[in-house]
């Protein structure tokens, strides 16, 4: 049950939080804005694009800095309570400054289950959006596959036939370049269809796929069946991952059943599981945060200079970030666990916090021994 005090206490880490947010949320938007119109800088896109591009793409940046802004709201938060005296006088009715960091840990464990559960929903939404208007008027490209709960399917052209094919296979493996059990329908120019191939497997090699037992049918003759063959295309294997959907655009309520899918499918989702990851962790990295900026502030008292504090919390949370971005990449190439190098964060900066809270404990025992 939370008392009058530990009310009084969200509140200030609340007003922080919300404070910290709006600083944040304005300078990323303007950055982005700049950079959306540095992407588009001779491409002619309207001005009411370039901003369409930045509100979409303003949810996802809010999610990547959200750590950034649980911290830094709450080393704000500690020093307020400082240099207002509140702190000292809740210290000394002997209320340690652990209870004064429990209602402050709550509160941020309660918004980052609000954003896994309410806001990333609609920040998937604005992704996905953003990647279509992404794709439509600064990559202008037509995405290359898509995947379904039947199969992959890819759009190719082959120079040699100067005609253009659909393909589909119902099992990929090796991210795609691997297809089995796949279907290739002809088109030429004008969108008549020219013919079909049907076979058992084929591996995407430089500039054409290598084919296995397959049935050649022309449109104007007879079928014949090839052991081996090649058939020309202009996929290469960095297309069917880049035009297959990105972790942000899968809301966190489709992720693991999307997880099992692609894996049901053959192909890897080790950046999904890092991404869905990344999001039921969040609320004990920022709760985490919290403990830790707790931790920073414990020997300051009213009249002590704040500059040090701050000095150090931006070379601590660079380190912080170096860390998860190092496990992050460890994690994205197999090398570690995806639960472990999304756990560790959280768990490092607890223990370090605990460490810094019992610092004087330890070097006195340390001397005396």
């Amino acid at each position: 049950m939370l008392n009058k005090l530990n009310i009084y206490i969200l509140k200030k880490f609340l007003n922080s939080f919300i404070i910290t947010l709006i600083i944040f949320a304005v300078l990323l938007f303007i950055g982005d804005f700049v950079e959306q119109i540095r992407k588009s800088a001779g491409k002619n896109i309207p001005l009411n694009i370039i901003f369409q591009l930045a509100c979409l793409n303003f949810l996802s940046l809010i999610y990547f800095t959200l750590p950034l802004i649980s911290f830094f709201a709450s080393i704000f938060a500690f020093l307020n309570l400082i240099k207002g005296s509140e702190k000292i006088i809740i210290n000394s009715v002997g209320i340690s400054n652990i209870k004064i960091t429990v209602p402050a840990i709550i509160l941020y464990v309660f918004l980052g289950v609000f954003f896994i559960t309410v806001i990333n929903p609609l920040t998937a939404l604005f992704d996905e959006r953003y990647s279509e208007l992404e794709y439509k008027y600064i990559d202008r490209v037509d995405k290359f596959a898509s995947i379904t709960k039947n199969g992959l399917w890819l759009k190719q052209e082959n120079e040699k036939k100067n005609i253009s094919s659909v393909l589909y296979a119902q099992k990929i493996k090796e991210q795609g370049t691997h297809i089995i059990d796949f279907m290739i329908l002809e088109y030429d120019q004008n969108g008549s269809f020219q013919g079909r191939l049907d076979g058992k497997s084929a591996i995407l090699k430089d500039g054409y796929w290598e084919m296995k037992n397959t049935q050649i049918t022309p449109r104007f003759d007879t079928a014949t069946f090839e052991k081996y063959t090649s058939y020309q295309t202009n996929i290469k294997p960095e297309d069917i991952s880049d035009s297959l959907s990105s972790p942000s655009n899968i809301s966190v309520w489709r992720l693991v059943t999307f997880i099992n899918f692609l894996e049901g499918l053959g192909y890897s989702a080790v950046d999904f599981k890092m991404h869905f990851y990344d999001l039921i962790f969040l609320p004990f990295f920022m709760a985490s945060l919290v403990l830790f900026a707790s931790s920073i502030i414990i020997k300051l008292n009213q009249n002590d200079k704040f500059t040090k504090t701050i000095v150090f919390s931006l070379i601590a949370i660079f380190f912080i970030y170096f860390l998860s971005n190092l496990l992050d990449a460890l994690g994205s190439t197999s090398q570690l666990n995806p639960v472990i190098s999304k756990a560790l964060p959280p768990l490092v900066i607890t223990i370090l916090s605990i460490l810094l809270y019992q610092y004087d404990n330890i070097k006195r025992k340390y001397l005396n021994d």
